[in-house]
């Protein structure tokens, strides 16, 4: 009987990572289409626009994010009281290649961009990319402000 239990127990605890996994894939994907509504509408994007571009763009937001976690684990470094002056040299160097690679990153996608949309509208998009960070930075700072 004993056995029973400790093996529902463990079922249990070996399931709850897989539901947190999926809410966190369901929180970003509702983020994402939250952002991609507000994106398209701000900028203009028909349907078949939308349909062909977000793909792309959410892709280089992928490539982006992985190419500053990696900046980011190599930063963390020099938060360690023995890091040298060769080691923050490399932080350094490491922080603008990374820029570098973005920037990069970049161009190749503002290429494939605009086999899609006209120069114009991916103005737009960027300009609708922005305001949206600005009312979710707003909106988050407010949050916090209820919370003091």
């Amino acid at each position: 009987m004993k056995i029973r239990y400790i093996i529902i127990l463990l079922a249990c605890t070996l399931c709850l990572p897989v539901l947190a996994q999926k809410k966190d894939k369901s929180t970003v994907k509702e983020f994402r289409l939250k952002k991609q509504t507000y994106m398209a509408q701000k900028a203009g994007l028909t349907e078949e626009e939308s349909q062909k571009f977000f793909p792309l763009y959410f892709e280089f937001q992928d490539k982006k994010k992985e190419i500053n976690k990696q900046a980011w684990s190599i930063a963390k470094k020099g938060k360690a009281p023995e890091t040298t002056d060769q080691e923050y040299e490399e932080i350094i160097d490491n922080f603008f290649d990374n820029q570098e690679a973005i920037i990069e990153l970049e161009k190749e996608y503002i290429k494939k961009y605009r086999e899609i949309l006209s120069d114009k509208k991916i103005y737009m998009v960027y300009w609708a990319e922005i305001k949206f960070s600005r009312n979710m930075m707003k909106i988050l700072q407010e949050m916090d402000d209820k919370k003091k």
